[in-house]
């Protein structure tokens, strides 16, 4: 037991090496352009601000040194405060303008700090000085200092310790890590050179040196495998700078749309209540702070009440606007739409007419709806009435979903997209079963590309007309009828 308990510590504190989803910064994109245009953007995946002075600092370990946190000329340290889901762009600041170095305008413009202009091959150094000038071949670290004043890896681009050859097995020109195994050997596409890396959506932490340790577990050819870029990063064009300035990681919370449904005509003395949706703060103007409200008559009586909500969340603020009519005669409403587990039964009730006919034949004022007819899906249920009034008619839509169990068995059902972010308003969806359909819908609902595929294909190319950039939805269907919706971004 002892045994057991001294193995059980062991684990659990060498679990505590390894870097937490969301919880400190890390880098979101790498550039390494033509000449001097070279640059490192930070993202914060954290809901709090997170001030660097003094805190943290870059280093570029170059040529595969091991020592380089230990020079001050490769040692910079950085300053000011990157907002909660927000980045810093470092570039080197530039030099005067028509020199063959100097630093392009269109990487310039995307700066929000900079890095001192102040290579030097021998002292007097400027901290920080030769660090924003990698060519490929150099490792770049972000160090985080700990509470007993030594200083952590919490991200690390490359391998430190490594310098990897070019495609004649030399170092001159500089060589870089590429897209074939052992990745140092200058065989395949480079990819740390003459390229932008932007840090792929769902990567949620850096990679500290335990991490990075493990490269070398495996051989190809008798050499150790090294840093695969292309685990974690998408390729982008040399000089390409468009993608800096932002960064879509699956920390920040999912987008919601504030939608409080349509118009509204109910009976006199019935209340409505309204629900928001999840946010972070609440206003309506009934003056409640809530996620929800229940709205009357009063004040109104039989007229219009108009009823808004401002939400704010961490993409900002929203507001939207109902209007409910209070009407002196009975008013048909089966209520909003529904979404329920497979194997429950709905009851609907129309309330007092003189008569009813509903989708399913029945006549009387309630009905009880089951999945019957649909499976895992949705049925649209429809009521017309008549009274002394005249004749109205209301319809909801119940959607059937599956049990969890259920859900957990098609797991496996999935599909890929590449790239993203989405350039040129080209991307490739890749499932693994056959693809029925595939959308693309904008954050406020409209859908602005729909194609069927009926030739039975895994893999649909989409191109898409001119749209603004920004976040989107694709959703695909296979063909049994199920559907999954993903988050891409758009430059």
């Amino acid at each position: 037991m002892k045994k057991l308990v001294l193995f059980l510590t062991a684990l659990l504190s060498a679990g505590a090496l390894f870097a937490q989803d969301c919880s400190d910064i890390f880098m979101s994109e790498y550039v390494e352009g033509w000449n001097n245009n070279k640059c490192v953007e930070l993202y914060n995946p954290t809901n709090l601000p997170i001030t660097l002075d003094g805190n943290y600092r870059l280093i570029r370990f170059s040529n595969g040194s091991t020592t380089s946190d230990t020079e001050i000329a490769y040692t910079l340290p950085l300053a000011t405060t990157i907002a909660p889901y927000s980045v810093m762009v470092i570039i080197q600041d530039t030099i005067p303008a028509g020199q063959d170095t100097m630093v392009w305008p269109g990487l310039r413009k995307h700066a929000t700090w900079l890095a001192p202009y102040a290579y030097a091959t021998s002292p007097p150094y400027t901290p920080g000085g030769n660090v924003v000038f990698w060519n490929g071949d150099d490792a770049v670290s972000l160090q985080k200092k700990q509470t007993n004043g030594t200083w952590k890896d919490i991200d690390i681009f490359g391998e430190i310790g490594v310098r990897p050859t070019n495609w004649q097995g030399t170092y001159s020109p500089s060589g870089a890590w590429t897209d074939t195994k052992p990745y140092i050997k200058g065989v395949g596409i480079y990819i740390t050179k003459s390229k932008t890396l932007k840090r792929r959506h769902d990567i949620k932490h850096g990679v500290d040196r335990a991490t990075m340790i493990t490269y070398g577990n495996t051989t190809t050819g008798g050499t150790p495998n090294s840093f695969d870029a292309l685990l974690e990063y998408d390729t982008l064009p040399v000089n390409f700078f468009d993608s800096l300035g932002q960064h879509w990681c699956d920390c920040k919370p999912a987008y919601h749309l504030l939608t409080l449904g349509p118009d509204q005509t109910v009976s006199a003395g019935s209340n409505v209540t309204l629900d928001a949706g999840e946010f972070s703060t609440y206003l309506w103007s009934t003056g409640s702070q809530q996620r929800t409200v229940t709205v009357d008559s009063a004040g109104v009586g039989f007229n219009t009440k108009k009823v808004w909500c401002r939400v704010t969340d961490s993409y900002g603020t929203q507001s939207d606007t109902i209007r409910i009519t209070f009407s002196p005669n009975a008013v048909l409403n089966l209520g909003p739409d529904q979404t329920v587990v497979v194997g429950e039964i709905v009851s609907l009730d129309a309330g007092q007419f003189d008569t009813y006919v509903w989708s399913n034949g029945e006549t009387t004022q309630t009905v009880k709806i089951d999945s019957s007819g649909v499976g895992y899906g949705t049925k649209k249920v429809y009521c017309t009435v008549t009274d002394i009034h005249g004749m109205q008619s209301d319809t909801v839509r119940i959607t059937f979903k599956p049990h969890e169990g259920i859900g957990q068995l098609q797991q496996g059902i999935n599909f890929s997209i590449q790239p993203n972010p989405v350039v040129n308003n080209q991307f490739t969806v890749t499932g693994n079963q056959t693809i029925a359909s595939v959308e693309v819908i904008s954050i406020v609902g409209q859908t602005v590309f729909s194609t069927a595929v009926v030739s039975h294909q895994k893999e649909v190319k989409v191109v898409l007309d001119e749209i603004p950039g920004g976040i989107y939805l694709v959703r695909i269907s296979y063909g049994n009828n199920q559907t999954i919706v993903k988050k891409i971004i758009i430059q």
